[in-house]
């Protein structure tokens, strides 16, 4: 008898671990996400100076669970729009629209394989 309410309060103590486990496992998915979305972005960035490609940055909140990809504050913003969308005077030279749809089912992989890592820890 003893044994089984010992066993039922490791149980219980495992349980609790649960949700620190889970985002732990949910945090490592995005950053590897955003990780692998910022590679392809940089790669399929053109390649004039270098800015671009410099001023592409993943970002995670693990608080939040969200994860993205942006080009930093500054010139190079406004610039990025334009080399994305196209203007008057220049085509359109997509860079982060294709590498989000290259990743948009890697972030789904990534949960499912950090999942079991952290889970395996309880």
């Amino acid at each position: 008898m003893a044994s089984g309410v010992r066993g039922l309060r490791t149980a219980l103590a495992r349980l609790r671990l649960l949700p620190a486990r889970l985002n732990e496992a949910r945090t490592e998915a995005l950053r590897e996400w955003a990780t692998a979305l910022e590679k392809t972005a940089k790669e399929l960035a053109p390649k004039r100076s270098g800015d671009l490609e410099r001023s592409i940055q993943a970002r995670v909140n693990a608080s939040s669970g969200k994860a993205w990809v942006e080009i930093a504050p500054g010139k190079t913003r406004e610039y990025a729009y334009y080399v994305e969308k196209g203007t008057s005077k220049m085509a359109d030279q997509p860079f982060l629209g294709p590498a989000a749809q290259i990743h948009r089912r890697s972030g789904e992989r990534a949960l499912r394989r950090a999942t079991p890592r952290f889970l395996g820890r309880l």
